[in-house]
């Protein structure tokens, strides 16, 4: 369990992890009507960045999302997320940039690292001793080198596309972005960044096997677009595989491409950069093995799971088929108990535990707010890089905002306190005092602050 460093009766922050293991079960949060409603509610999230990639976010989620090509014009020119500016800084002021940072393709020919890394045995030539080796990014450089920034420009003006790949880990515009669109699709992103040269191409003819946002940043590219899985299936195109469209993305223009959609793409009188956005699947696979799964440790008892195989099953089939039956039944019986927003409720625990904590202005909040903590004329806001979702826990009667990796437990009297933090961009702990009274909500804050939900600047 995580504790808070402060003593918050009736608050605690513990490992989401640790939530999931509880005996008592979560279970639908009570409407204002006295309804059953959800049994989680996402707090809201931010759709702006979506919405710059489709332009209208619910139309697209209905009717392209996994099905067409779209190409979406005119918008914000994506040199806000990367300029050629960040691509010399990440390339040349890191001068330990690791090789599985940065890829080097030309004409369709991944180069060999070879041929940009630098041994990290003429940077570092001690001995590998302890430290090293408990060092895991250190030893990684040490066996496979480093990229030569000289190598790269190099190769770069003859003609290759350099790939800054995983952006979203070292590059904070794309930190955020990625953490906004993760939050309103559902899904995890990862960025890669692409800086083509003149008359050039990287990759030729090929699919993904993810969905794709394209952002053009400066520079055009065209882009030759294949008809998707989707359309062949349904018989809306008998195209040849190899057959394409002719696309140019201008800066300000996206491109979504659906998994397994053929693509290619070259520069024509100036050089290129764009950012790819890569959206990983999340498939029913993922929400059945999540329901199995809490099914063996919530609703099958243990004696049915720990009970022996009969002896001698190998040699007598009859003798462990009735006892399959009969275990079958059970389980078929629990899935049978099973409503669609316990599934919906499991899986979303899920997904949001298996995102990676970005915290931006974590330590700094420390120092403005110091000993005293929060007061409540202390100006908060709500960091747009972490989740929050809500379960209730009625046989205890708490509230718990899962926020990732980390959750907080409060008295289920805090839910319309949580909801107005989650309607709100900035507010002060003291405009909850028609919810609770003020040592309630510099608690709630301070405890939203130190689990990273809320910060601030001041």
């Amino acid at each position: 369990m995580i504790s808070s460093d402060r003593n918050m009766p009736g608050i605690e922050i513990i490992n989401t992890a640790a939530l999931h293991r509880q005996k008592d079960p979560l279970v639908p949060i009570s409407g204002d009507a006295g309804s059953v409603d959800e049994i989680a509610r996402m707090l809201p999230v931010d759709t702006a960045e979506l919405r710059r990639c489709t332009g209208d976010e619910k139309s697209f989620i209905a009717d392209v999302w996994g099905k067409r090509v779209r190409l979406t014009t005119g918008g914000i020119p994506a040199s806000d997320l990367v300029s050629v500016r960040d691509i010399d800084r990440l390339l040349t002021s890191q001068p330990l940039l690791r090789a599985d940072m940065i890829r080097l393709v030309r004409q369709g020919e991944i180069l060999p690292r070879q041929a940009y890394l630098r041994s990290m045995r003429e940077i570092y030539p001690r001995p590998v001793d302890h430290e090293m080796t408990e060092n895991e990014h250190l030893l990684e450089m040490l066996t496979r080198g480093v990229a030569s920034a000289a190598e790269v420009t190099a190769a770069v003006r003859a003609g290759a596309t350099l790939i800054l790949q995983s952006a979203h880990w070292y590059h904070p515009p794309l930190t955020e972005f990625c953490r906004s669109l993760e939050l309103a699709l559902g899904r995890r992103c990862r960025a890669n960044i692409y800086l083509t040269p003149v008359s050039s191409q990287g990759f030729g003819l090929h699919s993904d096997p993810h969905d794709v946002f394209v952002l053009q940043a400066f520079g055009e590219k065209r882009w030759h677009v294949g008809a998707t899985p989707w359309e062949r299936r349904h018989g809306i195109t008998d195209a040849a595989p190899d057959a394409t469209e002719e696309l140019l993305l201008r800066p300000g223009d996206v491109l979504y491409l659906p998994k397994g959609t053929p693509h290619r793409a070259h520069t024509l009188s100036a050089r290129s950069g764009h950012v790819t956005i890569s959206v990983e699947s999340n498939s029913w696979r993922e929400v059945l093995r999540t329901t199995l799964t809490r099914l063996v440790e919530d609703s099958l008892p243990a004696e049915l799971l720990d009970a022996e195989l009969p002896a001698g099953w190998p040699y007598d089939g009859g003798v462990l088929d009735e006892a399959a039956g009969r275990f079958l039944a059970e389980v078929r019986a629990a899935l049978a108990e099973q409503e669609p927003e316990q599934v919906r409720s499991a899986h979303l625990r899920t997904f949001l535990t298996q995102l990676t904590d970005r915290i931006p202005g974590a330590f700094e909040t420390d120092s403005v707010l110091g000993v005293l903590g929060v007061t409540d004329t202390t100006p908060l806001r709500r960091r747009k890089t972490v989740p929050c979702a809500l379960f209730s826990q009625p046989a205890t009667r708490r509230l718990y905002a899962v926020l990732g990796r980390r959750s907080v437990g409060m008295p289920d009297s805090h839910e319309k306190a949580m909801r107005f933090i989650a309607g709100r961009t900035e507010f002060t702990p003291e405009e909850l005092s028609a919810e609770l009274d003020e040592r309630e909500r510099l608690e709630l804050c301070q405890a939203l602050v130190d689990a990273h939900l809320l910060y601030t600047l001041q």
